[in-house]
């Protein structure tokens, strides 16, 4: 059997260490492919720099540094949500702060980029955990924070004026479908008393028998008209010299010509015309004025109530 001397083993293991030795410090191929990209990125190739980067993704899926540097590049050609994919997948393989800090404040500018801006003050906060020195995220945060604040504004103030409009538009609505009621009980009240008008010519048309009722108060019209008529004839009979109550019957002797209707009483003046009708009872009779006269001024004679 073929042995080897003891210093012959120790030489072998020491070249076999320098191979080992040599082979972890060589670059891989995904570094070297990583390494292709960043100078393309810097010629701002960034097509043929995104390319090596997902080349090199391929032959080593959980190095970070091909996501990080793609992600990059697609942000670059302005293509936000693949950019957040790949920084995404960068800070979940990502084991040094320096990387993960730089990847969140990336991710905080692609999510900016995008109106994503509460994604973006998230991403902007986590870099400042891990670097709170980061002047560059501070500024961002407080850009991104403003920019919310002016949406809100904006959105509120929209809110206002949707509201404001729906208002006025329903009190528009109202307004007309109060005009309408109004329009439709106008309509309905003329309707109505065009239909009772032509009920009413209906029945003149028709010549309606009037009701009971009306026949009962017609006929009380009737008697009361007929009484006052009565009630004219018999004043009209009494002028015209019909017997009257208190008035002289048929076949009583009227009054004489000549004789006086009534008598003047004592101290009283005749009238003219018991003046003439005295004259004319004197001629008749052929009394003289003064005989005439002594009957009518005399007084009954009657015996005194003493012995004067």
């Amino acid at each position: 059997m073929y042995r080897t001397s003891k210093k012959t083993h120790l030489l072998l293991i020491a070249i076999l260490l320098m191979a080992l030795t040599a082979v972890a410090c060589s670059p891989s191929e995904a570094e070297k492919l990583n390494k292709t990209g960043n100078d393309a990125f810097a010629e701002q190739a960034f097509q043929d720099a995104l390319a090596a980067y997902q080349t090199a993704q391929i032959e080593d899926p959980e190095l970070a540094e091909p996501y990080y540097n793609a992600a990059n590049a697609l942000y670059r050609q302005g293509a936000y949500e693949a950019a957040l994919e790949q920084m995404n997948m960068a800070l979940s393989f990502a084991e040094q702060e320096t990387l993960a800090q730089a990847g969140y404040f990336n991710l905080g500018n692609t999510s900016y980029n995008a109106q994503d801006l509460e994604s973006a003050i998230a991403s902007y906060r986590k870099a400042l955990l891990i670097n709170p020195d980061d002047q560059d995220a501070k500024y961002n945060l407080e850009l991104a924070l403003q920019q919310q604040q002016q949406q809100q504004n904006e959105q509120e103030q929209d809110q206002q004026e949707q509201d404001q409009q729906d208002q006025e538009q329903s009190d528009q609505g109202e307004q007309q479908d109060q005009q309408q009621s109004d329009q439709g009980e106008q309509q309905q009240e003329q309707q109505n008393q065009d239909g009772e008008g032509q009920e009413e010519q209906e029945k003149q048309d028709q010549g309606e028998q009037p009701s009971e009722e009306q026949q009962s108060e017609n006929g009380e019209q009737q008697d009361q008209q007929q009484n006052q008529d009565g009630e004219g004839q018999e004043q009209q009979d009494q002028q015209d010299g019909q017997p009257g109550e208190g008035e002289p019957q048929e076949g009583q002797p009227d009054e004489q010509p000549g004789q006086l209707n009534e008598l003047p009483q004592p101290g009283q003046r005749m009238t003219e015309e018991q003046a003439r009708q005295l004259l004319a009872a004197i001629a008749r009779d052929g009394e003289t004025l003064q005989e005439r006269l002594g009957q009518i001024f005399s007084v009954p004679w009657q015996p005194p109530v003493q012995d004067w």
